[in-house]
């Protein structure tokens, strides 16, 4: 299928940074989307697929379900917004935060003194309507983390799309068992767009919410590291 000879294509480019190991700092080998649109990147996302290195979210993948990211314009020119949404032991949490865009498009970065915690993330690849695979580079003081994600505008993809996400991880040297779907437990109360601006032209504080950031198995009150897990 299509989708298969382009992203075997790019995962030929991204096998020289991974080869079974968590990606360094080569960035000019890591090939973000061709003439990549910021804006077309904008509006809702759902969580459909993860690949990881990262051992503390594979002994915990059952725990995760799909949520939705929507993302838009940031409070400055040079800054993207996220807004993450998800259930969390039955109850629907909110998690907001801001990437920061750099000089080559399709890559975001973010860091979070509090927590000595540094994310690269690079869009790969997607057609802005249908998919976008995510990669994430994490640093911290418990080592670094690959991330590889599978957004999609609606919460099922076709398989073809899927499968092809699930050989490139392969390829990038994430294990079988650190690449999983994320099971589809229902609607989300605060995944609409129009609602989440509503709260946020109100004010109208969040209960505060948490969301892992991986190995260490801390939590990050108020960040939003969805974009990159």
């Amino acid at each position: 299928p299509p989708a298969m000879i382009i992203w075997g294509v790019l995962s030929l480019l991204l096998l020289t940074v991974a080869h079974g190991t968590p990606i360094g700092d080569q960035d000019e080998d890591i090939q973000v989307q061709e003439n990549f649109e910021a804006e077309r990147m904008h509006g809702k996302w759902f969580d459909i697929a993860i690949g990881t290195t990262c051992k503390w979210m594979k002994n915990y993948k059952e725990k995760f379900s799909m949520g939705t990211l929507v993302l838009g314009p940031g409070p400055s020119t040079n800054q993207i917004s996220t807004t993450s949404t998800r259930l969390r032991q039955g109850d629907c949490t909110q998690v907001s935060g801001e990437y920061q865009k750099t000089s080559t498009p399709g890559k975001y970065t973010y860091y979070n003194p509090r927590w000595d915690v540094s994310i690269q993330s690079y869009v790969l690849r997607t057609n802005y309507d249908e998919y976008a695979v995510i990669l994430m580079k994490k640093k911290s003081s418990f080592g670094p983390s690959t991330t590889l994600k599978l957004y999609g505008r609606s919460p099922e993809l076709r398989e073809d799309l899927i499968e092809s996400f699930h050989q490139l991880a392969l390829e990038m040297g994430i294990p079988e068992d650190s690449i999983f779907i994320l099971a589809n437990r229902g609607n989300l109360p605060w995944a609409s767009w129009d609602l989440l601006k509503w709260i946020e032209a109100r004010d109208i504080p969040s209960k505060p919410n948490s969301l892992e950031i991986g190995c260490p198995g801390r939590r990050i009150y108020g960040q939003n590291m969805l974009f990159g897990q």
